[in-house]
């Protein structure tokens, strides 16, 4: 019996350490409502990934949205970096080793968003997978309340985002999959 009341305590701890880290992701979607300088990133991203996961990428990613999805990373890159330069002069954040890690993703997003924007242009096959909306979205929509400070890095927020990607992108699949097609397929 006690092994069965302590096998119970740590399945209850397991259960209530993976509600918390939910709860977490949930927030970040959340994030930018308490923020809203950080809607005129959020907003043009959401829009694209709705517009383009459902009317375009039904099925699959082709060259143009991929390359398109490419210029959405070197935008969210470049307002990444608008906002920390703007912030750092305005004395709201400091330089330290988390505000030049953020400089360093923005400049990370920047150069993939060019790099799939210059190879889907030599129309290399492999853009399609890496240039992806809904992956994108997901990890623009998870990071931007982490660049912008309204969400603080930590190693829950990170374990959030990692193992929830799976329930976002699978809640969008079924979505995807039982939705109707758009008539735009109807017409290529």
């Amino acid at each position: 019996m006690p092994f069965i009341a302590a096998l119970l305590n740590s399945l209850v701890l397991v259960l209530l350490f993976f509600w918390g880290l939910f709860k977490t992701w949930l927030g970040i979607f959340i994030a930018p409502l308490f923020n809203l300088e950080m809607l005129w990133i959020i907003i043009p991203v959401w829009l694209n990934w709705f517009f383009s996961e459902f009317f375009q990428e039904k099925k699959g990613t082709s060259l143009g949205n991929a390359i398109t999805n490419g210029g959405i990373m070197v935008w969210v890159g470049v307002d990444w970096t608008r906002y920390m330069v703007r912030a750092l002069s305005a004395e709201l954040i400091k330089f330290d080793v988390i505000t030049s890690l953020k400089f360093l993703l923005a400049l990370l997003i920047s150069g993939i968003g060019i790099f799939i924007v210059a190879e889907g242009i030599k129309k290399k096959r492999f853009v399609h997978f890496i240039g992806r909306v809904r992956e994108t979205t997901y990890l623009f929509v998870m990071i931007s309340p982490i660049i912008y400070g309204t969400v603080p890095l930590s190693l829950n927020v990170v374990l959030a985002i990692i193992i929830f990607a799976p329930l976002f992108y699978y809640i969008i699949e079924l979505i995807d999959r039982y939705t109707p097609t758009p008539k735009s397929y109807e017409e290529r």
